[in-house]
């Protein structure tokens, strides 16, 4: 489940935060880049860090198509299907 946090659409009627993870262990994040410079070189040295800190399965780097544009509903399906978690970060 992904919180839209500018609270400006329909998908953020529910502002209930996801319970917070006991460990990362096992797990695989989904990280997801804004297409900003950057964000991709920051997100995958944290996938790096997580899996090496706190033995993390793995990691897989999504991209919006645009950082301007909402996240595309089949890229939410495509995380949510294949991931543990999501974090999602800008760069610059």
């Amino acid at each position: 489940k992904l919180l839209d946090p500018t609270g400006t659409t329909e998908r953020a009627v529910d502002t209930t935060l996801s319970p917070r993870l006991r460990s990362l262990r096992g797990l695989t994040a989904g990280l997801l880049e804004n297409g900003k410079p950057n964000a991709a070189a920051l997100l995958t040295e944290t996938g790096r860090e997580l899996r090496d800190r706190y033995g993390m399965r793995d990691f897989q780097l999504f991209r919006k198509s645009y950082f301007g544009h909402p996240v595309e509903e089949s890229l939410i399906q495509r995380i949510l299907h294949s991931c543990d978690f999501a974090v999602a970060a800008i760069g610059d």
